[in-house]
C-alpha cells in the first residue's frame, strides 16, 4: 500500500543518484584496475600443461633465461666471498697492558739503580724480569743507561703507535697479503665502530724491528736504539684477533644474495613457439612469459580498454536490473557500498590466489554468492554471480571452467544458505557446494577425458573451495553484519533470546508487556510467514517492540494490578505518558546495540495512530476549550516495512482480544477485521506495501491463533472424596 509516487520521488533524489554514481564509478575503476594488473594478451590465452588449440609464434625478436649455468653462478659465488674483507677485533686492552709493563718495568729499573749492593744484584734483576719475560742481557743493558726516563718514554711511544697501526702474528699477515681483497675490516666494541683498514698499515712482529728503527729520531745512540727494539719486541703482543665465525657469516650472506646465471635463448620473429595439439612445457612458458612482459604497447593499451568496455557493460546491467527489481537497495548508499565490498575483496583474493601458486579452483566465489544472499537478498545474488564468475575467468585467464564452477558453487551457495538461522548450517551449505564443485569437474574430466588422477585430484580441490568458503563465510559475516549495521536471520536468532538483558528486565519490571510482547511475536511471525515477509525480524522486533514500557510499566494496563494510575492524571498526560513509551522504547534499543531494522520497527509499531481512549476522555472532560486529535497521536512514521505493519496490526489485535468478554471464535473474528479495517481507514498502511490480499491473509491467521489461545475448555467435575 505504499504510495508509489512518494517511492519514485525519494528515488530521483539528486543527491542519493550522485551519490550512486559515485559509488558505481569508483567500484567500476577499483574492478578494472584488479582485472588488469599483471595482466596481458598472452596471459589469458596458456597455461602450463594445457593443450593448446592453436600454434603460437613469435611476434618479434627476443631473448629469455634458459637453464642455470651453474660454472658461472659457482664464479660469481666464489667472488662474492673472496670479496668480503677479513673481520678483526680490536683489543683496547693490550695498549693499556703494554704501557703498565712499561711504566711498571721502569719503576723496578728505578729501584734497582737505588739499590747499589752488588752480592744480591743480579738475583733481584732477574727477579725484576720474571714478570715481563724480557732477556737478561737486555735488562742488564737498561739498567746500564745513565738516564733512562727518556728510554722509557720513548718505549712508550712506539707501543702506542704501533698498537694503533694494530699488530697481529706474521703467518695472518702473510696469509691477508695473499687474499685478493686488499683491506680488512676493524671492529671495535668499546667505540662501536667499524672500519676498513689496508694490509699495508697493519705491523707484525718482524716488522717491529724492521720499521721501529726509523720512528726512533729522538735516539741517536745506534747501540741504544737496538736496546729500545728489544725491549720492545720482548713485551710486544697481538691487539688484533681474527674474528673467523663473523668473516664466514659474513661470506655466506654475500653468497646468499647472488642469483643463479642462467643461459641466454635467443628467440627470433615468426620462430614456433609450441604446435597446435601439444601440452605447454616449462620452457613454452618462458617464452610466453617473456612475450607477454615484451607486449607492445598499444597491444596492452586495447586490451586494457577492452577490458575496461565489458566491466562497464556489466556495471550497467547490475545496475539496471537492481534499478527496475530490486529498487529498495538504492533507497540509500550502505546497501550498494556492501554490495560493491563484497565484490572488490572477491576479486582480490581471486587476483591473489591467481597470481600465487595456488590452483585457481581454490578461488571462494561462492562466499561472495552466500555473504550477498544472508546480507541483501537472494535474487541479487544470483545475478551478481553471473558477473563475478565471468570476471573470475577472465582473471584467471580465460578459463571458462573456472567461470563454470564459479556460477556452480555460487548458486547452490545461494540456495543453501537460504533458509539458514544457525551459523553451523553455513558448514552444510559449504559441503553442498563443495559436492556441487566435485561432480562439475568429475563430469568436465570424463567430457575431456582426463586420467582419473587428474579429475579426482581437481574434484578434491572443489570440496576443499566450497569448505573454505563456508568458513571465510562464517568468519566474516559478522564484521559484515557490524560495520554496515545490517542483520541477517542468524544474528536475529542471537537477538531473540529471551535472556537478553533488556528482556530479563521487562520481565520482572513489566510482566504482562512481556507476555503481551511473546504472544504478538507469534501473531507477526505467522503474519508475515503467510504473505511472504521476513518472519524471524517480525518476531524479534515484536520482543522489544514496548520495551520502552520498563520505565513507566505502572502506567500500562497489562501492568495494573489494581486502581488505574491514570485516574488522578488529566488526559493530556497520560495520552503524553502512553505515546512516550515508543521514544523510551527507541533510547533503550539505542543503548542496548539492538539493529537498526528493529529500532525502525520499535518506532513504526504504533504509526501515527490516535490514543483514543484518553482522547474520548478529553472530549468529556472539556466545556470550551477545543481539543486537538493531534496531541493524541503517536508520532510515528507510519509502518514502511510488510514487517512492522505485521507487527502494528498484531500488538493492536492483541492488545484489544484482551477486552473481550466472551472469547468465541466469531467475536475473535470480528474483532480482528474491525481492528486491520480501523488501522486501514486511519491510514496508517499507507506507506508499507500490504495489499488487501494480504489483510485478508493475516486476518485469518490472526483469528486462527487467537482462537486457539482463547479456546474453550471442558469443565472437569469436583473430586468429592467419596468412594464407591
Amino acid at each position: 500500500m505504499k504510495k508509489i509516487l512518494n517511492k519514485k520521488q525519494r528515488f530521483i533524489r539528486l543527491p542519493d543518484k550522485l551519490s550512486h554514481i559515485l559509488i558505481a564509478v569508483i567500484t567500476c575503476l577499483i574492478l578494472v584496475s584488479i582485472v588488469e594488473w599483471d595482466a596481458s594478451f598472452f596471459d589469458a590465452e596458456f597455461h602450463e600443461g594445457d593443450v593448446v588449440l592453436k600454434s603460437t609464434y613469435a611476434p618479434f625478436d627476443f631473448k629469455i633465461k634458459g637453464d642455470i649455468d651453474y660454472n658461472a653462478t659457482e664464479a660469481a659465488r666464489k667472488n662474492a666471498a673472496d670479496s668480503i674483507a677479513s673481520v678483526y677485533l680490536i683489543d683496547s686492552s693490550v695498549k693499556e697492558t703494554l704501557l703498565n709493563k712499561v711504566d711498571s718495568f721502569f719503576s723496578s729499573i728505578q729501584a734497582l739503580k737505588q739499590d747499589e749492593a752488588t752480592e744480591d744484584r743480579l738475583l733481584k734483576i732477574r727477579e725484576a724480569i720474571t714478570p715481563y719475560n724480557i732477556p737478561l742481557p737486555v735488562a742488564s743493558s737498561i739498567l746500564g743507561l745513565k738516564d733512562p726516563k727518556d728510554f722509557f718514554a720513548e718505549a712508550a711511544n712506539i707501543v702506542e703507535y704501533v698498537t694503533d697501526a694494530g699488530v697481529i702474528p706474521a703467518s695472518e699477515l702473510a696469509r691477508l697479503n695473499k687474499d685478493p681483497v686488499k683491506t680488512i675490516t676493524l671492529i671495535d666494541k668499546v667505540k662501536n665502530t667499524e672500519q676498513a683498514k689496508f694490509i699495508g698499515d697493519i705491523w707484525s712482529f718482524s716488522d717491529i724491528r724492521k720499521k721501529t728503527d726509523s720512528l726512533l729520531t729522538s735516539i741517536k745512540d745506534r747501540k741504544e736504539k737496538a736496546l729500545l727494539i728489544d725491549f720492545i719486541s720482548a713485551i710486544f703482543s697481538p691487539n688484533l684477533k681474527y674474528q673467523e665465525a663473523e668473516t664466514d657469516f659474513r661470506k655466506q650472506t654475500a653468497v646468499s644474495k647472488i642469483k643463479p646465471v642462467y643461459n641466454a635463448l635467443e628467440v627470433k620473429k615468426n620462430e614456433l613457439i609450441i604446435n597446435k595439439g601439444e601440452r605447454i612445457s616449462k620452457e613454452d612458458m618462458l617464452k610466453l612469459e617473456a612475450i607477454q612482459q615484451r607486449e607492445p604497447y598499444p597491444v596492452r593499451v586495447v586490451a586494457f580498454f577492452g577490458i575496461a568496455l565489458i566491466i562497464i557493460l556489466f556495471m550497467l546491467l547490475l545496475v539496471l536490473y537492481i534499478e527496475l527489481y530490486e529498487p529498495d537497495i538504492i533507497v540509500g548508499n550502505k546497501e550498494l557500498m556492501l554490495l560493491a565490498t563484497i565484490c572488490v575483496f572477491t576479486l582480490i583474493v581471486a587476483k591473489l590466489i591467481v597470481v600465487s601458486p595456488l590452483p585457481s579452483n581454490l578461488i571462494p566465489a561462492s562466499a561472495a554468492s552466500m555473504l550477498i544472499a544472508l546480507l541483501l537478498n537472494s535474487r541479487l545474488a544470483i545475478i551478481t554471480t553471473c558477473f563475478l564468475s565471468i570476471l573470475i575467468g577472465m582473471i584467471s585467464g580465460g578459463r571458462l571452467d573456472i567461470t563454470a564452477v564459479s556460477v556452480v558453487g555460487g548458486m547452490i551457495g545461494i540456495f543453501a544458505v537460504r533458509d539458514v538461522r544457525r551459523r553451523s548450517q553455513l558448514i552444510s551449505a559449504g559441503f553442498l557446494i563443495g559436492l556441487a564443485n566435485m561432480v562439475y569437474f568429475i563430469g568436465i574430466g570424463l567430457v575431456n577425458s582426463l586420467d582419473f588422477h587428474t579429475y579426482m585430484t581437481e574434484a578434491f580441490l572443489g570440496i576443499v573451495n566450497g569448505m573454505a568458503s563456508a568458513i571465510v563465510v562464517t568468519g566474516i559475516l559478522p564484521i559484515f553484519e557490524s560495520s554496515f549495521k545490517t542483520i541477517t536471520d542468524i544474528s536475529l536468532l542471537e537477538t531473540a533470546d529471551l535472556n537478553h538483558p533488556v528482556l530479563k528486565e521487562m520481565v520482572i519490571r513489566a510482566p504482562g508487556t512481556y507476555h503481551h510482547s511473546l504472544v504478538v511475536g507469534n501473531l507477526a511471525e505467522a503474519a508475515c510467514e503467510t504473505i511472504g515477509a521476513n518472519a524471524l525480524l517480525a518476531r524479534v522486533s515484536s520482543y522489544f517492540h514496548d520495551i520502552g514500557k520498563i520505565e513507566k510499566a505502572e502506567y500500562f494496563s497489562e501492568n495494573q494490578t489494581g486502581e488505574s494510575m491514570h485516574d488522578k492524571l488529566s488526559p493530556t498526560m497520560s495520552s503524553l505518558i502512553i505515546t512516550n513509551h515508543v521514544k523510551n522504547g527507541v533510547e533503550l534499543a539505542q543503548k542496548y546495540g539492538l539493529n537498526k531494522r528493529i529500532i525502525n520497527i520499535i518506532k513504526q509499531h504504533h504509526g501515527t495512530g490516535l490514543v483514543f481512549y484518553f482522547f474520548k476522555r478529553a472530549l468529556e472532560k472539556t466545556d470550551s476549550e477545543e481539543v486537538f486529535e493531534e496531541g493524541f497521536r503517536y508520532p510515528g512514521p507510519k509502518p514502511q516495512t510488510k514487517e512492522a505493519a505485521c507487527v502494528l496490526l498484531a500488538d493492536s489485535v492483541e492488545a484489544a482480544s484482551r477486552t473481550l468478554d466472551d472469547p468465541t471464535p466469531s467475536s475473535i473474528q470480528g474483532l480482528v477485521k474491525k481492528i486491520i479495517n480501523n488501522k486501514f481507514i486511519d491510514g496508517q498502511l499507507d506507506e508499507c506495501e500490504l495489499t488487501l490480499k494480504d489483510l485478508e491473509k493475516i486476518a485469518e491467521v490472526f483469528t486462527h491463533i487467537l482462537t486457539g489461545i482463547y479456546h474453550s475448555r471442558v469443565e472437569y467435575p469436583e473430586d468429592t472424596g467419596k468412594k464407591k
